[in-house]
C-alpha cells in the first residue's frame, strides 16, 4: 500500500522550514527529500509532514493551510541591529509572546470580572519628566525607600515581588514554557512588556547573568511607567530604549547613593563596590560612575578592557534545580500563578484550561501545583 502523501503550499513549506531553526545540513539529515519537496518534484508522506510540524513547533493542521499563520505579534518592537529594525521573531520568541499574551488576556478578563482595577503604575510617568524624578516616583509607588539599594542577595526576586505587589504580572524564564529543549536567545531579546485593557505583563529572559536579569527587570519597569509596551534588547539606538536604560540605572543605583558611597579609590575597586552594593554588572557599574562624573571618560576607557578581560561568570548556578512548582511560579509569575490556581479551586476556570496555562502535563502534576498556591488579595495597585 502506497504511503499517504501530503500537499503543502510552497509558502507554508518555506515558513515551516524556517521555523525549525535547523541548519541546511541538519535539515538534509532530518529530511533527505526536502529539496524535492521545495521543487515540487515530490511530496512528503504523512509521517514526514508530521515530523516537519513537530520540528517547526506548530500543529500539523497548520501545514494544510493555503498560507502561513502570521508570526508577527502586535507588540511594538524596539530591537535593532546596526540601527535597523529586526524583521522577524524566532519561533521560540513568538511562542513565548503568544503564551504570555494568552495568560495576560485571561488575567485581564478575570480581574475585570472580579472588580479589580488595572495597576496605577502603568503609564504613571508622563513624557518630559526627568529620569531621576521618574525613578524616585516609581520607587515611592513600589514602597521602596529613596536613595537606598535594593535589599538582600536575591534582588531580582525582591524587585519582581515589589512589581507584582503593585499589580503587575512578572514572568521570568530562559526556555519556552517548560520545554528545556527550547532555550531563549538573550542576543535576540532581553525582555518585553505587554498590556491588555490596562493590565500589564513583564517578561524577563533569564538566560543571562543575575545582574543582567536585574537590569532587564528595571528596564522593563521603565517601559511600564512610560506606558510603552514592547520588545526590548536594551540598545541605545532608539530614544525610548535609551531612556529605559537610564531609568534602570537610576532606579537600581540612585545617583545620590552612589556618590555617598564613592571613596575616590582605584577605579576597579570603586566599580566592584558599586556592583556588589547595587546588583549591577561591572560594566554597568563603570558606566554609572562615568555618567555621574565620578570618573572621567578616559578612566572608563582605560578600565573597560581590564574589566572585560577579568569578567567573572555571573550566570546562574546549574547545580540543584528548584522543584517544579517553584520553577512554574517564576515562569508564569507569582501573581498569575496564585490567581489562576485559586480560580481553579473556586470553579471559575476549568482544570484543563488552568493546567494549559501552567504547562502541567498530567492531572496529578496540576494538583501538585494547585496545592502550592498562596493567598492573594486580588486588589489592584
Amino acid at each position: 500500500m502506497a504511503a499517504v502523501e501530503v500537499t503543502i503550499a510552497p509558502a507554508v513549506l518555506e515558513w515551516a522550514i524556517r521555523r525549525t531553526g535547523l541548519s541546511d545540513d541538519d535539515l538534509s539529515a532530518q529530511f533527505p527529500k526536502l529539496d524535492q519537496w521545495v521543487s515540487r518534484e515530490a511530496k512528503p508522506t504523512l509521517a514526514q509532514a508530521r515530523k516537519l510540524a513537530d520540528k517547526a513547533h506548530v500543529p500539523f493542521a497548520f501545514l494544510l493551510l493555503e498560507a502561513p499563520v502570521a508570526d508577527n505579534s502586535g507588540v511594538a518592537d524596539f530591537r535593532t541591529v546596526r540601527s535597523a529594525a529586526i524583521a522577524e521573531l524566532s519561533p521560540e520568541l513568538q511562542d513565548v509572546l503568544t503564551a504570555a499574551e494568552s495568560r495576560l488576556a485571561w488575567y485581564a478578563d478575570h480581574s475585570e470580572a472580579s472588580g479589580v482595577e488595572p495597576p496605577a503604575i502603568f503609564a504613571s510617568v508622563p513624557g518630559g519628566v526627568s529620569v531621576r524624578e521618574a525613578a524616585q516616583e516609581t520607587r515611592a509607588v513600589l514602597g521602596l525607600p529613596p536613595e537606598v539599594p535594593l535589599k538582600g542577595s536575591e534582588k531580582v526576586l525582591s524587585l519582581a515581588r515589589s512589581m507584582e505587589d503593585a499589580g503587575l504580572l512578572v514572568s521570568r524564564n530562559s526556555i519556552v514554557g517548560n520545554s528545556t529543549k527550547r532555550s531563549l536567545n538573550v542576543e535576540e531579546f532581553r525582555g518585553f512588556t505587554i498590556e491588555d485593557s490596562g493590565f500589564v505583563l513583564v517578561f524577563v529572559n533569564t538566560n543571562d547573568a543575575k545582574t543582567a536579569q536585574l537590569f532587564s527587570l528595571a528596564h522593563e519597569l521603565g517601559h511600564v511607567v512610560r506606558g510603552k509596551p514592547g520588545l526590548s534588547d536594551h540598545s541605545d539606538r532608539q530614544e525610548l530604549e535609551q531612556w529605559c536604560n537610564e531609568f534602570a540605572a537610576e532606579f537600581l543605583a540612585p545617583g545620590e547613593a552612589v556618590r555617598q558611597g564613592y571613596k575616590s579609590g582605584e577605579v576597579l575597586d570603586e566599580v566592584d563596590a558599586v556592583s556588589r552594593r547595587f546588583g549591577l554588572s561591572r560594566e554597568a557599574s563603570l558606566l554609572r560612575l562615568q555618567k555621574l562624573n565620578l570618573i572621567t571618560k578616559a578612566d572608563a576607557a582605560e578600565a573597560y578592557p581590564v574589566l572585560m578581560g577579568a569578567k567573572p561568570n555571573e550566570g546562574e548556578s546549574r547545580t540543584g534545580a528548584p522543584q517544579f512548582p517553584v520553577l512554574v511560579r517564576a515562569r508564569v509569575g507569582e501573581r498569575f500563578f496564585d490567581t489562576l490556581t485559586q480560580a481553579a479551586v473556586d470553579g471559575q476556570v476549568s482544570d484543563m484550561e488552568a493546567a494549559r496555562y501552567l504547562g502541567a502535563r498530567s492531572f496529578d502534576n496540576f494538583q501538585n501545583l494547585v496545592a502550592k498556591r498562596r493567598p492573594i488579595g486580588m486588589q489592584g495597585a
